[in-house]
């Protein structure tokens, strides 16, 4: 285990954050996943994690959310409070390993669409993006633009990843990449809420030169479910010489049931193709 592992404990959704040294031979792609096993749980019990981490990272960083026996021992068995001393149980890696949503690249423009722990790829990707477009010129790389889709019940359950839009938002100075935040929770419980909830909002962002007022972002926050296929259409008529659009979604099966449909309508709609590829978590 290198010296400089961080261990962070998140209370909401009980994910725990690993970061630690990258192997000087360890190559990957954004959106890639690896399996990880803790010697103490035995070593040939291997369990996948997408890193969310970005290649031109010097670490490897891992969000694991507890959700079964062995996470929440993972959980128990790195909790700082139990290594005082920073001397924490050795972890195995194996990978990388390729993923559906590793392709971005390869479309002129690229919609990612994301719910639940299925986010965690598109941490990594969206990083990703942002860097090579730092240090290449624009017109050697085939994607051009990046589309966000984060649909959450609340956007307290994934604050790190709140921090990592945030990082992408200094650094994106051509406004290369754009994110939309769908929060269910409030639609589906309050209605009277969600109303004074969409005009405070509507409100602030207007006092603060485009901001939110829950995420403190330039993204948009929305009150519901997405409209993909009006949200798709909409992506085409902003890039109308773009003939095909690479869609990929990460979640549970509704959401990526709902992209495939919104793909289909939107393709029979516009002049363009949109090719969905998916993962379901």
């Amino acid at each position: 285990m290198p010296d400089d592992l961080h261990i962070f404990l998140m209370n909401v959704l009980d994910i725990t954050y690993i970061e630690f040294k990258r192997p000087a031979n360890f190559d990957y792609q954004s959106g890639q996943w690896v399996r990880i096993a803790c010697l103490t749980h035995g070593s040939n019990e291997y369990h996948p994690f997408t890193l969310t981490s970005a290649p031109h990272e010097d670490t490897l960083s891992l969000h694991i959310r507890a959700l079964g026996p062995w996470t929440w021992n993972i959980r128990q068995e790195f909790d700082p409070e139990n290594h005082r001393d920073g001397s924490y149980p050795p972890l195995y890696l194996d990978g990388p390993y390729g993923a559906g949503q590793q392709d971005w690249y390869q479309y002129e423009v690229s919609v990612l669409v994301g719910a639940g722990i299925g986010v965690t790829p598109y941490a990594s990707i969206l990083k990703d993006f942002v860097h090579m477009a730092s240090i290449r010129n624009m017109y050697k790389m085939k994607c051009q633009k990046l589309y966000f889709i984060w649909v959450t019940g609340s956007q307290r359950h994934f604050e790190w990843l709140l921090d990592i839009i945030r990082e992408v938002e200094e650094v994106d100075e051509k406004g290369l990449v754009s994110v939309d935040i769908f929060i269910t929770q409030f639609f589906q419980q309050f209605d009277m809420r969600t109303a004074m909830l969409y005009i405070c909002e509507e409100h602030f962002q207007k006092l603060s030169g485009g901001r939110s007022v829950f995420t403190g972002l330039k993204a948009n926050t929305h009150f519901g479910r997405p409209q993909l296929n009006s949200m798709l259409s909409a992506v085409h008529r902003a890039h109308p010489t773009v003939k095909k659009i690479g869609v990929f979604s990460c979640g549970p099966p509704g959401i990526t049931k709902n992209v495939e449909q919104g793909c289909i309508e939107a393709s029979n709609n516009t002049r363009a193709l949109f090719e969905h590829h998916f993962e379901n978590f």
